[in-house]
């Protein structure tokens, strides 16, 4: 059963359609990888997700239940949002950013317990982060925050992540590193949906994924049906070339296609 699904979902910015009749569906231990050219909605998609605009002529359901009506508390304990970007407009130590991510399980002035201490160092050490527990996030890299802000998404110990390009910023071994995470996690049953635009990373870690273009879904399904050279072609008007290489799945960008 779906957790998280739409049903002919239409996306507006003032009188400007940027989505229309979108049918879209991530189920338990999924991680699903949302592609697509800059400006083709995939934030604004990601947003709708969470709860965060509003939509015309659809809903959004959450395990069977229409997300609007859901009590918002309940809803924060459930579903975790990443938005883009890592900036941090306040001066607080890590340790207490990440907290931030168990406040929808605390009541109103209630002091965060020993378990959730713990839960705030396991996902900083998930993360690579728990060296940094006592700096202030104004102290950090952009990468670094990155992880951070990652690791109070997950401090909620949702049912699932909305991430708006986590990775951007991080170095290709932290990419891995926390690629490989969301994997370990969506296996004990976190469902994923990514904005993500590294074909290989998606290739590779992603369950499925959906191309967005032209306002609407162009291609989705299981990761090795859709990344395909035709259907990247179509989206992403660029040339590649697919194959293994050490058992691993590649896909290499070789020439764009716009000017022809």
């Amino acid at each position: 059963m779906s957790l998280l699904q739409t049903a002919s979902l239409t996306l507006k910015i003032g009188e400007k359609t940027i989505l229309k009749d979108i049918d879209f569906a991530v189920a338990k231990g999924e991680i699903v990888g949302l592609m697509g050219p800059n400006g083709a909605g995939k934030t604004t998609l990601l947003k709708a997700l969470a709860g965060l605009s509003r939509h015309d002529v659809s809903k959004i359901f959450f395990d069977g239940k229409d997300m609007a009506a859901m009590p918002r508390q309940a809803l924060a304990q459930k579903l975790a949002y990443l938005p883009q970007g890592h900036d941090v407009h306040w001066s607080m130590s890590v340790e207490n950013l990440v907290m931030l991510g168990r406040l929808p399980h605390l009541k109103p002035w209630q002091r965060p317990t020993k378990k959730d201490w713990h839960i705030v160092r396991q996902v900083l050490e998930k993360c690579d982060a728990w060296q940094f527990a006592q700096r202030s996030i104004q102290a950090l890299s952009g990468g670094e925050r990155a992880r951070v802000l990652l690791a109070r998404a997950l401090a909620v110990q949702p049912q699932i992540l909305l991430a708006d390009e986590p990775l951007a910023g991080l170095d290709p071994g932290h990419q891995l590193e926390i690629m490989g995470y969301l994997q370990q996690q969506a296996k004990d049953g976190l469902a994923v949906v990514i904005v993500i635009h590294d074909l290989n990373l998606a290739r590779r870690f992603c369950h499925r994924v959906l191309f967005l273009g032209q306002q609407k879904i162009l291609h989705q399904g299981a990761v090795e049906e859709v990344m395909v050279a035709d259907k990247i072609a179509r989206c992403f008007s660029v040339r590649v070339v697919t194959g293994v290489l050490q058992q691993v799945p590649v896909v290499i960008p070789v020439e764009s296609l716009r000017n022809r």
